[in-house]
């Protein structure tokens, strides 16, 4: 066997070990990537409120969205700088329990409380357990199965993906200039079965470097070897670049209301072009810091933010950590989920990161049709010379019955 049948072999198996994984999550993939704006459309209501010249409060916010979810804990929330949005505010609680196979028996309760931030008034609450755009990505992620179970499958069948792009690539080679120059077109006027194949063949070379792309993004969330190999990559030590620092464990008191308010005044204030603040507080009801992560648009390429960790009576500022002061594995690792889902750099990157995920989606379809072509061609081919050797028996028979004796 040569090289390159083997490497055809090894395609082919590792196709059909990871094909049906990879074609449920990475047609959710292509979906998730406009979360953003399908939510925007789908609850515009809950979204976009009239601009008023007084925002209240956010200490008062936080306490309507906790009538709307009375014996919720909400901890977080999301505040754009956009005069015509509602603040975001999430309440969740992840189970205790260790029973049951799916993604809901991850979580107690998960939802997102929609306020307008000049009346107060909770425009609409989003069960995330059952909202079907994030579900696409829970999906994509773990299969709709526990986070523990979902994202080891998808994991393992993304580094199958990583094999395949390479083996692929070896398959791809031309022998010659003129192989080359068919392996860089399709030929669309030719039967289905050719203009299948060019699809998967000279589809997959145009792709390829996308494909990595998005499976070494997508291998963060699995794998911590990974991620330690992409620091070490970037020149980082993985144990500095998100480095514990001291936690003011003395501080005896809850966030007040008061110090929330001056905890995001002040990171209002931080950065003159931010383009949202997430305001996060102790889980649990707990006692300590306030923190504020301040996403601002920037010149470096980055996905870009700073964070901000406040006193919880007082609401004064006692450590941040700027842009400009990440480590690159840092700067990466903040960036990496923009990266993923094509977000980035705006809509070039996003529909980038649809299509490939729709055309990744494709390839265990269009490689079985090519396997499964070829097996029928082989099947006919034997057939035929299975018949060869009775045709010739029955002249030679007949050779045998005319002569006369």
């Amino acid at each position: 066997m040569t090289f390159k049948k083997l490497t055809g072999k090894i395609h082919l198996w590792l196709g059909f070990t990871a094909g049906l994984v990879v074609v449920i999550s990475m047609t959710a993939a292509a979906i998730f990537v406009w979360d953003e704006e399908l939510t925007d459309w789908y609850y515009a209501d809950y979204v976009f409120v009239e601009a008023q010249k007084e925002v209240q409060p956010v200490s008062e916010l936080f306490s309507a969205a906790r009538q709307a979810l009375p014996g919720k804990e909400i901890y977080s929330s999301e505040i754009y700088n956009d005069p015509n949005r509602a603040y975001v505010f999430t309440a969740y609680q992840r189970s205790k329990a260790t029973g049951g196979w799916t993604h809901w028996d991850d979580h107690d309760y998960w939802y997102r409380v929609y306020v307008n931030p000049y009346t107060g008034q909770v425009t609409g609450v989003v069960n995330m357990l059952t909202n079907w755009i994030d579900l696409t990505r829970r999906l994509h992620q773990n299969l709709l199965l526990r986070y523990s179970i979902g994202t080891w499958i998808v994991g393992i069948a993304t580094l199958i993906i990583f094999v395949m792009v390479f083996t692929g690539l070896v398959l791809w080679f031309p022998k010659n200039l003129k192989v080359l120059k068919q392996r860089l077109k399709i030929k669309w006027k030719a039967r289905w079965r050719r203009v299948n194949y060019d699809i998967h063949n000279v589809g997959g070379f145009y792709t390829y470097l996308v494909i990595l792309l998005l499976a070494t993004t997508g291998l963060v969330w699995t794998f911590d070897w990974w991620t330690d190999g992409i620091y070490r990559l970037l020149g980082n030590d993985p144990k500095e670049v998100f480095a514990s620092r001291p936690s003011p464990l003395e501080w005896a008191d809850k966030p007040t209301g008061q110090a929330v308010d001056l905890a995001l005044y002040d990171a209002m204030q931080r950065r003159s072009h931010w383009l949202g603040i997430y305001l996060s507080l102790p889980k649990n009801e707990g006692k300590g810091e306030i923190n504020a992560y301040v996403l601002f648009d920037g010149t470096s390429g980055w996905e870009e933010s700073d964070q901000y960790a406040y006193h919880p009576t007082t609401g004064q500022l006692h450590w941040q950590k700027k842009q400009e002061e990440k480590l690159l594995g840092e700067k990466w690792r903040n960036s990496n989920y923009a990266i993923h889902v094509g977000s980035i750099y705006g809509l070039p990157t996003k529909l980038l990161a649809c299509f490939t995920a729709l055309f990744c989606a494709s390839l265990p379809v269009t490689g079985f049709l090519i396997w499964l072509g070829r097996r029928k061609k082989k099947k006919k081919q034997k057939n035929i010379h299975q018949e060869k050797p009775k045709d010739q028996t029955w002249q030679q028979t007949a050779r045998k019955v005319s002569v006369p004796r």
